[in-house]
């Protein structure tokens, strides 16, 4: 499943999906942190990467990556739309 911007796939080793940018990006995560906060999302930040709290949850690599813990194609990508959105990275 794509979008003009990202790739979405099914994660080989867990039930997610996982979508990689088009164009290669890098996030500051601490910017992407607050602007994820400031837009409702509870942020857990562990260095590496952001967990975002939300149903379903979401992990984001500074690599522009998007893990999101479901089985739903369609749930991964609504959320992936709605992180990279509010992120400033939508289409």
């Amino acid at each position: 499943m794509s979008s003009r911007f990202f790739l979405l796939k099914p994660c080989r080793t867990t039930p997610a999906f996982i979508s990689t940018l088009k164009r290669s990006q890098r996030l500051d995560l601490n910017a992407a942190k607050v602007k994820l906060e400031t837009a409702g999302f509870a942020v857990q930040d562990v260095q590496v990467m952001l967990i975002v709290a939300a149903t379903p949850e979401a992990t984001l690599y500074e690599s522009g990556k998007v893990l999101v813990k479901t089985d739903d194609a369609e749930a991964a990508r609504v959320q992936v739309e709605r992180l990279y959105e509010v992120l400033g990275i939508a289409g």
